[in-house]
Protein backbone atom coordinates (compact mmCIF):
# COMPACT_ATOMS: atom_id res chain seq x y z
CA UNK A 1 0.00 0.00 0.00
CA UNK A 2 1.31 3.42 -0.92
CA UNK A 3 0.99 5.86 1.94
CA UNK A 4 2.67 8.77 3.65
CA UNK A 5 2.88 9.72 7.30
CA UNK A 6 3.22 13.25 8.63
CA UNK A 7 2.66 15.04 11.92
CA UNK A 8 0.70 18.20 12.58
CA UNK A 9 0.47 19.52 16.11
CA UNK A 10 -0.02 16.37 18.22
CA UNK A 11 -1.82 14.51 15.45
CA UNK A 12 -0.41 11.90 13.09
CA UNK A 13 -1.72 12.02 9.54
CA UNK A 14 -1.76 8.79 7.54
CA UNK A 15 -2.48 9.58 3.90
CA UNK A 16 -3.50 6.61 1.78
CA UNK A 17 -2.19 7.14 -1.74
CA UNK A 18 -4.17 4.50 -3.64
CA UNK A 19 -7.12 4.95 -6.00
CA UNK A 20 -8.79 1.74 -4.80
CA UNK A 21 -8.46 0.60 -1.21
CA UNK A 22 -9.31 -3.11 -1.23
CA UNK A 23 -8.30 -6.52 0.16
CA UNK A 24 -4.78 -6.23 -1.31
CA UNK A 25 -3.96 -3.36 1.05
CA UNK A 26 -5.44 -4.76 4.27
CA UNK A 27 -2.35 -6.46 5.77
CA UNK A 28 0.05 -3.58 5.07
CA UNK A 29 -2.52 -1.06 6.36
CA UNK A 30 -2.89 -3.02 9.59
CA UNK A 31 0.89 -3.22 10.03
CA UNK A 32 1.22 0.52 9.44
CA UNK A 33 -1.48 1.32 12.04
CA UNK A 34 0.05 -1.01 14.62
CA UNK A 35 3.51 0.53 14.09
CA UNK A 36 2.16 4.06 14.46
CA UNK A 37 0.29 3.24 17.67
CA UNK A 38 3.25 1.34 19.14
CA UNK A 39 5.38 4.44 18.59
CA UNK A 40 2.96 6.55 20.64
CA UNK A 41 0.95 8.07 17.78
CA UNK A 42 -2.49 7.45 19.25
CA UNK A 43 -4.33 10.40 17.68
CA UNK A 44 -4.60 9.47 14.02
CA UNK A 45 -6.06 11.31 11.07
CA UNK A 46 -6.54 8.97 8.14
CA UNK A 47 -6.71 10.89 4.88
CA UNK A 48 -8.75 9.26 2.11
CA UNK A 49 -8.46 12.15 -0.37
CA UNK A 50 -6.83 9.98 -3.09
CA UNK A 51 -9.11 6.96 -2.55
CA UNK A 52 -12.04 6.72 -4.95
CA UNK A 53 -13.41 3.28 -4.00
CA UNK A 54 -13.25 0.73 -1.17
CA UNK A 55 -14.49 -2.80 -0.70
CA UNK A 56 -15.54 -4.69 2.43
CA UNK A 57 -11.90 -4.92 3.47
CA UNK A 58 -11.73 -1.12 3.29
CA UNK A 59 -14.73 -0.86 5.59
CA UNK A 60 -13.20 -3.31 8.05
CA UNK A 61 -9.97 -1.28 7.89
CA UNK A 62 -11.88 1.80 9.02
CA UNK A 63 -13.31 -0.19 11.91
CA UNK A 64 -9.84 -1.55 12.72
CA UNK A 65 -8.30 1.93 12.89
CA UNK A 66 -11.05 3.07 15.24
CA UNK A 67 -10.62 0.01 17.46
CA UNK A 68 -6.81 0.24 17.66
CA UNK A 69 -6.89 3.96 18.44
CA UNK A 70 -9.52 3.49 21.16
CA UNK A 71 -7.57 0.70 22.86
CA UNK A 72 -4.55 3.03 22.91
CA UNK A 73 -6.78 5.78 24.45
CA UNK A 74 -6.59 7.85 21.27
CA UNK A 75 -8.73 8.89 18.34
CA UNK A 76 -9.08 7.78 14.74
CA UNK A 77 -10.46 10.53 12.53
CA UNK A 78 -11.29 9.95 8.88
CA UNK A 79 -10.90 12.83 6.45
CA UNK A 80 -11.77 13.60 2.81
CA UNK A 81 -13.96 10.62 1.99
CA UNK A 82 -15.46 10.73 -1.49
CA UNK A 83 -19.25 10.71 -1.82
CA UNK A 84 -19.42 7.01 -2.78
CA UNK A 85 -17.51 6.00 0.34
CA UNK A 86 -19.67 8.29 2.51
CA UNK A 87 -22.80 6.70 1.03
CA UNK A 88 -21.44 3.22 1.73
CA UNK A 89 -20.62 4.12 5.33
CA UNK A 90 -24.06 5.68 5.72
CA UNK A 91 -25.65 2.49 4.39
CA UNK A 92 -23.81 0.42 7.00
CA UNK A 93 -24.45 3.03 9.77
CA UNK A 94 -20.72 3.39 10.37
CA UNK A 95 -20.87 7.12 9.66
CA UNK A 96 -22.65 7.75 12.97
CA UNK A 97 -20.10 5.79 15.01
CA UNK A 98 -16.87 7.39 13.74
CA UNK A 99 -15.35 10.82 13.37
CA UNK A 100 -15.62 11.84 9.72
CA UNK A 101 -14.58 15.30 8.49
CA UNK A 102 -14.17 16.97 5.13
CA UNK A 103 -10.80 18.70 5.71
CA UNK A 104 -7.78 18.21 7.92
CA UNK A 105 -7.92 21.88 8.91
CA UNK A 106 -11.39 21.32 10.43
CA UNK A 107 -9.99 18.61 12.65
CA UNK A 108 -6.97 20.64 13.74
CA UNK A 109 -9.20 23.64 14.52
CA UNK A 110 -11.55 21.53 16.65
CA UNK A 111 -8.88 19.55 18.48
CA UNK A 112 -6.39 22.34 19.16
CA UNK A 113 -8.29 23.82 22.17
CA UNK A 114 -8.65 20.35 23.68
CA UNK A 115 -4.93 19.72 23.30
CA UNK A 116 -4.12 23.02 25.00
CA UNK A 117 -6.33 22.20 27.99
CA UNK A 118 -4.82 18.70 28.17
CA UNK A 119 -1.33 20.17 28.24
CA UNK A 120 -2.41 22.42 31.10
CA UNK A 121 -3.60 19.45 33.12
CA UNK A 122 -0.24 17.70 32.79
CA UNK A 123 1.45 20.20 35.06
CA UNK A 124 2.52 22.98 32.70
CA UNK A 125 0.20 25.37 34.49
CA UNK A 126 -1.09 24.66 37.95
CA UNK A 127 -4.13 26.04 39.68
CA UNK A 128 -3.48 27.56 43.08
CA UNK A 129 -3.76 25.04 45.89
CA UNK A 130 -6.24 25.71 48.67
CA UNK A 131 -7.82 23.90 51.55
CA UNK A 132 -11.58 23.92 50.91
CA UNK A 133 -12.49 22.89 54.47
CA UNK A 134 -10.75 25.88 56.08
CA UNK A 135 -12.29 28.29 53.58
CA UNK A 136 -15.76 26.91 54.25
CA UNK A 137 -15.35 27.09 58.01
CA UNK A 138 -14.60 30.81 57.80
CA UNK A 139 -17.64 31.62 55.65
CA UNK A 140 -20.37 29.44 57.21
CA UNK A 141 -22.79 31.23 59.52
CA UNK A 142 -25.50 29.29 61.26
CA UNK A 143 -28.96 30.55 60.46
CA UNK A 144 -31.73 30.13 63.01
CA UNK A 145 -34.95 28.79 61.58
CA UNK A 146 -37.98 30.74 62.80
CA UNK A 147 -41.05 28.68 63.54
CA UNK A 148 -39.23 25.56 64.68
CA UNK A 149 -39.03 24.98 68.37
CA UNK A 150 -36.56 22.78 70.11
CA UNK A 151 -39.50 20.81 71.55
CA UNK A 152 -40.30 19.43 68.10
CA UNK A 153 -36.99 17.61 68.11
CA UNK A 154 -37.27 16.25 71.64
CA UNK A 155 -39.81 13.54 70.71
CA UNK A 156 -38.44 10.05 70.85
CA UNK A 157 -38.50 8.31 67.52
CA UNK A 158 -39.71 4.72 67.56
CA UNK A 159 -39.08 2.93 64.24
CA UNK A 160 -41.39 0.07 65.32
CA UNK A 161 -44.35 2.40 65.86
CA UNK A 162 -47.46 1.21 64.09
CA UNK A 163 -47.99 3.30 60.95
CA UNK A 164 -51.71 2.50 60.85
CA UNK A 165 -52.21 3.78 64.40
CA UNK A 166 -50.48 7.03 63.48
CA UNK A 167 -52.70 7.35 60.39
CA UNK A 168 -55.87 6.78 62.46
CA UNK A 169 -54.74 9.45 64.94
CA UNK A 170 -54.17 11.91 62.09
CA UNK A 171 -57.68 11.27 60.68
CA UNK A 172 -59.31 11.70 64.09
CA UNK A 173 -57.59 15.02 64.75
CA UNK A 174 -58.19 16.32 61.20
CA UNK A 175 -54.52 16.56 60.27
CA UNK A 176 -53.73 16.13 56.63
CA UNK A 177 -51.17 13.61 55.53
CA UNK A 178 -48.40 15.06 53.40
CA UNK A 179 -47.16 13.51 50.18
CA UNK A 180 -48.68 11.85 47.19
CA UNK A 181 -52.08 10.16 47.67
CA UNK A 182 -52.19 6.40 47.40
CA UNK A 183 -53.52 4.94 44.19
CA UNK A 184 -56.71 3.02 44.54
CA UNK A 185 -57.40 0.14 42.21
CA UNK A 186 -60.68 0.00 40.33
CA UNK A 187 -62.52 -3.31 40.64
Amino acid sequence: MKHSVSNRKELTILKIEEDVFDFRHGPSYRKTLEDLIENGNTHLIIDFSKVKAIDSCGISSILLAHKLANTAHGLAIFVALCQQIKDLLKLTCIDKQHYIFSLINEVVTLIEPAMKSRRGSKGHSKAPAFDPIEELDEEIDLIEENGLSDDAFDEDFDPDEDVNAKSATMKATGEKKRGRPKKTSKK
